[in-house]
Protein backbone atom coordinates (compact mmCIF):
# COMPACT_ATOMS: atom_id res chain seq x y z
CA UNK A 1 0.00 0.00 0.00
CA UNK A 2 2.82 2.38 0.84
CA UNK A 3 4.41 1.77 -2.56
CA UNK A 4 1.16 2.63 -4.36
CA UNK A 5 0.72 5.93 -2.49
CA UNK A 6 4.30 6.94 -3.30
CA UNK A 7 3.76 6.07 -6.95
CA UNK A 8 0.57 8.16 -7.12
CA UNK A 9 2.23 11.07 -5.30
CA UNK A 10 5.23 10.98 -7.66
CA UNK A 11 2.98 10.84 -10.71
CA UNK A 12 0.94 13.84 -9.53
CA UNK A 13 4.09 15.81 -8.71
CA UNK A 14 5.54 15.05 -12.14
CA UNK A 15 2.31 16.10 -13.90
CA UNK A 16 2.14 19.37 -11.93
CA UNK A 17 5.74 20.21 -12.82
CA UNK A 18 5.19 19.37 -16.48
CA UNK A 19 2.11 21.60 -16.70
CA UNK A 20 3.92 24.46 -14.92
CA UNK A 21 6.84 24.20 -17.36
CA UNK A 22 4.49 23.94 -20.36
CA UNK A 23 2.72 27.21 -19.45
CA UNK A 24 5.98 29.15 -19.10
CA UNK A 25 7.43 27.71 -22.31
CA UNK A 26 4.33 28.77 -24.23
CA UNK A 27 4.56 32.29 -22.76
CA UNK A 28 8.23 32.50 -23.77
CA UNK A 29 7.53 31.33 -27.31
CA UNK A 30 4.65 33.81 -27.70
CA UNK A 31 6.85 36.62 -26.39
CA UNK A 32 9.61 35.81 -28.88
CA UNK A 33 7.13 35.59 -31.77
CA UNK A 34 5.45 38.86 -30.75
CA UNK A 35 8.79 40.64 -30.51
CA UNK A 36 9.85 39.40 -33.92
CA UNK A 37 6.54 40.43 -35.51
CA UNK A 38 6.74 43.93 -33.98
CA UNK A 39 10.33 44.28 -35.16
CA UNK A 40 9.26 43.38 -38.71
CA UNK A 41 6.51 46.00 -38.64
CA UNK A 42 3.49 43.82 -37.89
CA UNK A 43 2.51 45.72 -34.76
CA UNK A 44 -1.12 44.60 -34.76
CA UNK A 45 -0.23 40.90 -34.94
CA UNK A 46 2.46 41.32 -32.27
CA UNK A 47 0.08 43.15 -29.96
CA UNK A 48 -2.49 40.39 -30.42
CA UNK A 49 0.06 37.77 -29.35
CA UNK A 50 1.04 39.85 -26.33
CA UNK A 51 -2.60 40.06 -25.31
CA UNK A 52 -2.72 36.24 -25.26
CA UNK A 53 0.01 36.22 -22.61
CA UNK A 54 -1.82 38.53 -20.23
Amino acid sequence: MRWITRLIYSTLLFAAGWLFNFVFDIQFALGVAAGWLMREGYDNAGSTLLELIR
